[in-house]
């Protein structure tokens, strides 16, 4: 046989592998826990037993946004393998969530400011300032 000169050494640590292959068990239970959740989602959204608090829409995105996150953490935590990586992997999934809550809070700052009229690219808004209509003597 052909030996292919590959130094494998990188790949092994002590002789073990370094990736992480997850128990059965433990991925039937994290499936339990997804479904589990999904269920919370869908009895929230139509069932929520106190009809005051089914009417205050904030608290109902509060609710869903959890269960959202907890759902998203169990995928990446245990599925994606960021339990069993590295101290850079952990950075970089840690790192990808501060990145898009900051997207996320400036397209929020984005949307909730007014449009501000340009000259000529609208006759005349509603919500524009007055003009005067003197014009500069120069």
């Amino acid at each position: 046989m052909a030996e292919h000169g590959h130094d494998h050494s990188e790949h092994t640590k002590g002789g073990a592998h370094l990736h992480h292959v997850l128990p059965q068990r433990m991925i039937f239970m994290v499936a339990g826990a997804l479904f589990a959740l999904m269920v919370l989602t869908i009895w929230a959204a139509f069932w929520f037993p106190v009809e005051s608090l089914k009417e205050n829409t904030f608290f109902m995105q509060v609710l869903a946004l959890t269960i959202a996150v907890v759902k998203a953490s169990l995928v990446i935590y245990y599925y994606m393998g960021v339990k069993f990586g590295t101290r850079l992997i952990k950075i970089f999934a840690y790192g990808g969530f501060v990145w898009f809550f900051t997207l996320f809070i400036m397209m929020i700052d984005y949307t909730t400011r007014p449009m501000e009229p340009v000259p000529g690219w609208e006759k005349q808004s509603s919500s524009a300032l007055p003009r005067d209509t003197v014009e500069n003597p120069e």
